[in-house]
């Protein structure tokens, strides 16, 4: 994809209510940046339909990437049920493209990505498949440590199984994190108000030369409301 070219890619996963929005805005300090927020999980669904695609090419598809005519199915008396015309290679081109269309806002935009909450019941092994469209991709987990006070933060607050569904959801990136570490960084909420662990971030995202101390601060001693 000749628009991508060399552009970071980095996506943040993480638990709800750890401090997500603020380590969003921490790494848009970095110039011609475009972090943006959650989508419901809308890219996992793209993602889930690109790995049925290519479940299908795979292993079903008669010709795989280059299937084969109905009417040859037909007079070869073979049962069409897995029978498809699309080309795969284009479809995932298009995957690709919307993808990017989402979070690259701008020719100028060099670093893109999103963050999300919904990174668990199952979501979370669809980042293989995204790094798959996007091998440049690195990606960002955040919990928090103090679960008692984020279990009375927002929505959780009237859950009474809060803390077992925080605990069990850092789990889950936690084992994700330890089993792909060459693209994956972990952070806690707690973490990020220690400069040199903000610095291992930026460089992770190989964005050191941009990390500007005063632009940090003013993120994490400016609280923003909700709309």
């Amino acid at each position: 994809m000749a628009e991508l070219g060399s552009d970071k890619i980095v996506l943040l996963c993480c638990v709800g209510r750890s401090g997500s929005t603020t380590l969003q805005r921490i790494i848009n300090t970095i110039p011609n940046s475009n972090i943006c927020g959650e989508n419901y999980g809308a890219v996992f669904d793209l993602l889930r339909f690109y790995k049925n695609i290519k479940r299908t090419t795979n292993d079903q598809v008669v010709g795989g990437k280059k299937p084969v005519k109905y009417d040859f199915l037909i007079e070869k008396k073979v049962k069409p049920a897995w029978y498809n015309s699309y080309n795969y290679d284009e479809v995932v081109s298009m995957i690709r493209f919307l993808i990017m269309r989402l979070f690259k806002d701008k020719k100028e935009t060099t670093l893109w990505g999103f963050k999300e909450i919904r990174c668990d019941n199952g979501n979370i092994e669809l980042l293989e498949e995204f790094k798959e469209l996007f091998p440049q991709t690195k990606v960002v987990f955040l919990v928090r440590e103090n679960i008692a006070q984020q279990a009375k933060s927002g929505w959780f607050k009237d859950d009474k199984n809060a803390i077992a569904l925080i605990k069990k959801h850092g789990r889950t990136l936690e084992s994700f994190y330890k089993t792909h570490k060459e693209y994956t960084h972990f952070l806690t909420f707690e973490m990020m108000f220690i400069k040199s662990n903000l610095k291992a971030l930026f460089d992770f995202i190989e964005c050191s030369e941009y990390f500007d101390e005063n632009k940090v601060l003013e993120v994490l001693t400016n609280k923003i409301e909700s709309y």
